[in-house]
């Protein structure tokens, strides 16, 4: 009996010894899947706080205050491509330059749903051909009818082609009496061949006279009849005072701020230049952007 009892009595001390081991390595293990967790998720966050920027570094650029902006972001603030707000984009027309290699007075179009312009009843305003008709013929094959306005080409109302009509007229912020009139003056005027239509492309390209344009468009009410816009921008880089850049990007924002929707924006690399008022920075002085707001 007294064997018997010292036999049980091992055993379940060798069990309870067993157990126990057990219990440690669970245990063990267990603590080391945390710490591995910890590891991970700490190296993680260090990894992504390494190469994603501070949330406070991040603009908004339709509540931005304009006038706190460094020159850096004035830049990227003419970049913004905002490409996302449409779906199939499609540039039109453009000639091929080399060094370096691309296409230059290509005019981004945007194609989706009730935004893409109506193959075989859209109307097409371009300002500034300068004898390069290629985004006014690729809309005239597209399905548009297209009205072309340059009067620094010498050359007198003419129909360019079958669905091109040119005008020996520019736009301006004001009638001069003369070759330059406002765009509610010209759209009048041509009402009596398209009717009230919507301007489903405005194509801008005038040298600089955009700066005074644009403002004059918007408080005419003329912005509210036109479906796409595209503009070339050119920024003046003799400028001494950075205020003329706030002023700038502050008239490029008032687009936005009236409704429209950007697309698209290309620099022009072929356009650089140092900018005093800007650090001596050199850049892109020209800036090809693009909008769009859904109209009935």
């Amino acid at each position: 009996m007294s064997i018997l009892w010292f036999g049980r009595k091992w055993l379940t001390v060798l069990v309870a010894l067993a157990i126990g081991f057990i219990v440690i390595v669970a245990l063990s293990a267990k603590i080391h899947k945390v710490s591995s967790v910890l590891d991970y998720q700490n190296y993680a966050q260090l990894f992504v706080s390494s190469v994603v920027e501070p949330k406070e570094l991040e603009i908004d650029w339709k509540t931005m205050n304009v006038t706190t902006l460094t020159p850096d972001q004035i830049i990227e603030y003419f970049k913004w491509s905002n490409q996302t707000s449409c779906k199939l984009t499609h540039d039109f027309g453009g000639h091929m330059l080399q060094n370096p290699s691309g296409l230059d007075g290509q005019k981004a179009v945007c194609l989706d749903d009730k935004i893409a312009p109506k193959a075989g009843s859209c109307v097409v305003y371009s300002f500034g051909i300068n004898n390069e008709w290629s985004f006014d013929e690729t809309m005239e094959n597209y399905g548009c009818k297209v009205y072309s306005f340059d009067p620094t080409m010498k050359v007198e109302t003419h129909k360019h082609s079958k669905d091109v009509n040119f005008y020996n007229l520019g736009i301006a912020d004001k009638d001069d009496g003369g070759n330059f009139k406002t765009l509610s003056s010209i759209y009048s005027m041509l009402k009596l061949d398209h009717g009230d239509a919507i301007i489903d492309y405005l194509k801008i390209d005038i040298e600089y006279n955009e700066w005074t344009v644009i403002p004059n468009i918007i408080q005419s009410g003329m912005l509210s009849k036109v479906r796409q816009m595209g503009i070339e921008f050119h920024l003046y880089a003799p400028a001494t005072e950075i205020n003329w850049f706030y002023d700038s990007v502050k008239i490029v924002k008032s687009i936005e701020d009236a409704g429209m929707v950007r697309f698209d924006s290309k620099y022009n690399p072929w356009f650089n230049g140092i900018m005093p008022a800007m650090n001596n920075m050199t850049d892109s002085l020209g800036y090809e952007i693009a909008w769009y707001q859904i109209l009935p």
